[in-house]
This record gives structure tokens, C-alpha cells and sequence, in this order.
């Protein structure tokens, strides 16, 4: 595939072309995974389960990602392919008015929340640093001063330098380097089996309590951490939907993606609770629970320095590549929409982010920036991505739902029925839920707040 961030052009005649396309279904996949694997699955989704009642949690973030978040993100898919444009081009189409600010508000969300997520893409790069040093250190050590400051404003810069020179480079890099990390996470998950507080951690994942499963909250942040992870709700689909050939399956393509996920997700989680239960952690500590724990157990193991270095080189090229690809999201509109140049839409995407992001950044230094107690960056995460993300995903994916033609839809989706366990998705099923899922989650609400 071309330049991603790229505007579609005309051909010889006028008429508007598609933009450049995954070169096959198997690109789109793997594309997808690797827009989506980062930090959400080896940084969000432990300290998630450990907020939220670990087993519990758990069985309510797998109801969600494949009854709820799968089939939205067919759905969004579906309509970037559909009408070849970004979320600002989509929701134009779908909603003659109002439906570009609503693309725009996901755009502005989408930015929100890459501005955490490039300060713990910071965090990655320093730890790095500090591995290839022999220097890794508790995590109050490591934020001590000004230092997670630093190392978020070379996280822009070095995002603005991919943007602005393109990434087809990064993106082949990106994909050899993914499976080396879901094979490093899986070793590692394997070697943490044999440490003292597995069983403890098996426990915690095996874990079920009847009454919090039926709490909102429960399920708010479950269906969060789903969309999170997978990129519903934020425009990342429907932009990476847009360069999708005509004879994909996004069906069967976005199934992989979804089960993909869960598996690095779950596997991940299992090696942080194996490491947190045995070195007496505590498995509620928040946003920074992963880096408390993997540094712990890279000091304890023979050639922990190497293995170290290696794994959190790995850990910072997913979370940078995720850094980049969900930006695309905000440089696509700009491009299309204002015909900015690629350095200009670059500049100024990233300059929006370390502006908004800076505060977060601040909540883990000297500055200490913790309103009643809880850092700032845990605050714009459980607000963006587990309250916002959700509203939009739901809305937009009614809005795809409603307004754009379900004949047009449903064929673009070129697949049959699709079948895991006692799920089972069709095309036309897949519109027909996206449609009544407001007013099913209105109900829902409703219905918790009376009981």
C-alpha cells in the first residue's frame, strides 16, 4: 500500500478514485493488528482487571469484545470502505447535518487520547533506554523529577518525523516486529507459570463475583477496555476500512483481528499477575501496575539486562506504531477536508497532542498532578477510553447503521455467516444490532439505576 495519510485523487477523467489499497486480505489483518496490539493489551487491559475484580472483569470484557465490539468493528470497517473517506467523510455522508462535527468529535477524541498513550509510549522508550544501560528501576524512581516529560516530547518528535517522511518503512518493520512480540509476551507469560504466585494469579483470572458483574461500572469499563483495545469508536476502522480492497472479507478478516487481540490481551494479563502476585504488588495500582511489574522480574532473571532491552524495544515499536497509525486518523480529514500538506496536517496533529497530553505527562513527575488522589492521566484514560469511546463507538455505529444504504453495506462486508461458539454473525445481523444498540444501552441504564 502507498502512503496511507495520502488524499485520493482523480483519474484521467475526473471521477474520484479509491485511495490506495491493502495490498490483500491478509495485509488488511495484519495492518489491523497492528494498528490495534499495543499498549492497550500489554499496559490497559492488566491494570484494568485489577481495578475492576479480576475474573470478573474478564468474562465481561470477552462478552463485549465479541457480541458488542466485533460487530461494530465490521460495521465501521465496512463504511470507510463503503464511502473511501475518514470518519469527518463518513458521517458527512451518513448525516447531511451535523454528521461532520460528529465526525470531527471523534477525531478530537481520538487525539485525546493519543495524547496519554504518548506518554506511556514515553515510558517504553525510557525504560528501553535504561535496559540497553543495566539501569532499570522501581517505577516511583524512574518518574522521579521531570523525566516522563522529556521522554514524552521525544515521542512527538519522533511520531511528527514518521508522519512527515511517511511510513511505509516503519510498517514493514512493523510487521516483522508484531509476532516477535506476541511470541516474547507468550514465552514470557510461560516462564511466569513457574514462579511462586502463579497459582495466586490463576486464581485472581478464575476469580467470579456475581454481584459486581452486574454493576455498570463493570461493564462500562469492560466494553471500554473492548473498543479500546480493538479501535471502535475512535475512527482508526473506518479509516483503515477506507483503503480496503473490494474483494476483502471484512467478516472473516475482523474476526481475526478481534480473537488476535483477546489472546495477546489474556496472555499478557496472566504474565503481569503472575509477576505482581509473586513479587507482593498490588495488583490495583493503576495505570503504572505493568511497569511496576516487568521491570521486577527483568532484575530477578539470569541475562534480565538483554532480555529486558529486548522486550521493551519490542513494547516501545508496538505502542509507536500504534502512536502513528492512530493519528492517521487526524491527518487523513485534515488532508482531505483542508488540502494541507502531509508536513502541515503532521505538525500540526502532533503539536495538538503534546499540548493536550502535557498535563498527563506532568501527573508522573515532581509536579505530582493528582486532583483528589488520582493522577490526571488516569483521569483523561477512564474518561476517554472507557466513558467517551463507548458514547461515540454506539452512536456512530447506529448513525453507519440508519443512514448509509444497508443493501450498499451488507456488501461491502462480502462474507456469509460467520460462527464462534454460540455467537453467530451475519451482515444484515450485524446492521440490525448496530441499529438498536442506543436505546438497548439507554434501557439498560434505565434499568441498573432502578434496581
Amino acid at each position: 500500500m502507498g502512503d496511507p495519510t495520502a488524499s485520493a485523487g482523480s483519474g484521467p477523467t475526473g471521477a474520484p478514485q479509491r485511495r490506495p489499497e491493502w495490498t490483500s486480505q491478509r495485509a488488511f489483518v495484519i495492518a489491523s493488528i497492528a494498528g490495534a496490539v499495543g499498549l492497550g493489551n500489554l499496559w490497559r487491559f492488566p491494570y484494568m482487571v485489577g481495578l475492576n475484580g479480576g475474573g470478573t472483569f474478564i468474562v465481561a470484557y470477552a462478552v463485549s469484545i465479541f457480541a458488542i465490539g466485533l460487530p461494530l468493528f465490521i460495521l465501521e470497517s465496512s463504511a470507510g470502505s463503503l464511502i473511501d473517506r475518514g470518519p469527518v467523510g463518513v458521517f458527512r455522508r451518513a448525516v447531511a447535518r451535523g454528521g461532520r462535527v460528529f465526525g470531527w468529535v471523534i477525531v478530537a477524541v481520538a487525539v485525546v487520547i493519543m495524547s496519554y498513550y504518548f506518554v506511556i509510549t514515553g515510558w517504553t522508550l525510557g525504560y528501553l533506554v535504561d535496559a540497553v544501560r543495566g539501569d532499570l528501576r522501581p517505577f516511583g524512581d524512574f518518574t522521579a523529577g521531570y523525566r516522563s516529560v522529556w521522554w514524552f516530547l521525544a515521542v512527538g518528535v519522533l511520531v511528527y518525523l514518521v508522519l512527515w517522511r511517511g511510513t511505509g518503512g516503519v510498517e514493514r518493520l512493523g510487521k516483522f516486529l508484531l509476532p516477535v512480540l506476541v511470541l516474547a509476551v507468550a514465552a514470557l507469560a510461560v516462564y511466569a507459570q513457574t514462579l511462586d504466585g502463579a497459582s495466586e494469579a490463576r486464581a485472581f483470572y478464575g476469580s467470579f463475583d456475581p454481584a459486581l458483574f452486574l454493576e455498570p461500572r463493570t461493564w462500562q469499563m469492560a466494553m471500554g477496555q473492548a473498543f479500546y483495545s480493538l479501535g471502535v469508536g475512535t475512527g482508526l476502522l473506518i479509516t483503515y476500512g477506507s483503503y480496503v480492497p473490494r474483494n476483502v472479507n471484512i467478516v472473516t478478516s475482523s474476526a481475526a483481528v478481534a480473537l488476535t487481540n483477546a489472546a495477546i490481551s489474556l496472555t499478557a494479563g496472566l504474565a503481569v499477575f503472575s509477576i505482581v502476585f509473586t513479587f507482593g504488588l498490588a495488583p490495583d495500582a493503576g495505570s503504572q501496575l505493568s511497569f511496576t511489574a516487568f521491570p521486577a522480574i527483568f532484575d530477578h532473571l539470569a541475562g534480565g539486562r538483554v532480555l529486558g532491552a529486548v522486550f521493551f524495544g519490542l513494547l516501545f515499536a508496538a505502542a509507536f506504531s500504534s502512536c502513528y497509525s492512530a493519528l492517521m486518523v487526524a491527518i487523513a480529514p485534515l488532508r482531505d477536508e483542508f488540502r494541507l500538506s502531509a508536513s502541515k496536517a503532521a505538525a500540526l496533529t502532533v503539536g495538538v497532542t503534546l499540548a493536550l497530553g502535557l498535563p498527563s505527562a506532568l501527573s508522573f513527575t515532581a509536579a505530582g498532578l493528582a486532583p483528589g488522589g488520582t493522577p490526571v492521566l488516569d483521569w483523561v484514560d477512564r474518561l476517554a477510553g472507557s466513558g467517551v469511546v463507548v458514547a461515540l463507538g454506539i452512536t456512530g455505529a447506529a448513525l453507519i447503521a440508519w443512514r448509509l444504504p444497508k443493501s450498499r453495506l451488507v456488501a461491502e462486508m462480502t462474507a456469509g455467516e460467520w460462527r464462534i461458539g454460540p455467537l453467530r454473525l451475519t451482515p444484515y445481523g450485524i446492521v440490525e444490532v448496530a441499529r438498536f444498540m442506543p436505546a438497548a444501552a439507554i434501557a439498560l441504564l434505565v434499568i441498573t439505576a432502578l434496581v
